[in-house]
């Protein structure tokens, strides 16, 4: 007679081993942890974002680097009124409301690090439909995304 695990072990032992397989997929899609500076090639529109992405390493947003997620067929109506500020705090505070809206993602936004710009890039990213409800690229976004890593223009 086979000793079986009780259900919720197996559910528990098959959580952890898809867990371990999305790390391994999520350090392989990396590189070497995001240490070189070539852009990888984009993931295909339909890959699943992972739960946190690493900061972009080199100011150039890219396809792989921020794990797009196709947004065409997510609400877009509702955009949140933006306010750019040239002072640090005030901008951060504003990001922070908008990530709590769920529309800024700093993964999706080069010099992130930086409050200012990044409330720059983003409004300007918004204003042209690259961005949609909780921070993803709309499919318009995720193209112009492609052809500046293809082309090297920024967005």
């Amino acid at each position: 007679m086979t000793t079986r695990q009780p259900k919720s072990g197996r559910v528990l032992k098959a959580a952890a081993v898809a867990l371990g397989i999305l790390g391994l997929l999520a350090t392989a899609a990396c590189g070497n942890g995001g240490q070189d500076e070539q852009p990888a090639a984009p993931a295909p529109a339909s890959s699943p974002a992972p739960a946190s992405s690493p900061a972009p390493s080199s100011p150039s947003p890219t396809a792989s680097q921020s794990r797009p997620t196709v947004a065409s067929t997510r609400p877009t109506g509702d955009r949140p009124q933006v306010t750019v500020t040239d002072d640090q705090e005030a901008a951060a505070a504003e990001l922070a409301r908008l990530r709590k809206l769920g529309w800024f993602n700093p993964n999706k936004i080069e010099y992130a690090d930086d409050a200012v710009i990044a409330l720059q890039q983003f409004k300007r990213w918004l204003d042209k439909g690259y961005i949609a409800r909780d921070g993803a690229w709309t499919s318009a976004g995720l193209a112009a995304v492609e052809e500046a890593n293809r082309s090297g223009t920024e967005l």
